[in-house]
């Protein structure tokens, strides 16, 4: 059986400026829990961001605050490391 050391979720967005006015727009609303992190090359090539969050709970209220923006997010990934690896997997339903 594998160990997992470390499981978190980034939502990548279209473009780095939806993922930072979103980000900006949750520290205003004193959302703590959400970090702003360079989407890693596997996912999507180009310097990009992602919000980084650690528990798939916190996803919902993620969307609700993209879309009271009227920003979309182009998809979610589980990230997990396991003996030193890092492996990346798309969730389907966002």
């Amino acid at each position: 059986m594998k160990q997992i050391e470390r499981k978190y979720y980034l939502a990548v967005f279209e473009s780095r400026n939806y993922a930072i006015q979103l980000h900006q727009h949750l520290q205003r609303n004193q959302l703590m829990q959400y970090e702003l992190v360079s989407t890693p090359c596997k996912i999507k090539a180009g310097c990009s961001y992602s919000i980084k969050f650690q528990d798939l709970n916190e996803l919902d209220r993620l969307l609700q605050e993209a879309k009271s923006i009227r920003k979309t997010i182009a998809g979610v990934y589980v990230v997990e490391r396991s003996y030193g690896k890092r492996i990346i997997k798309k969730l389907d339903a966002i």
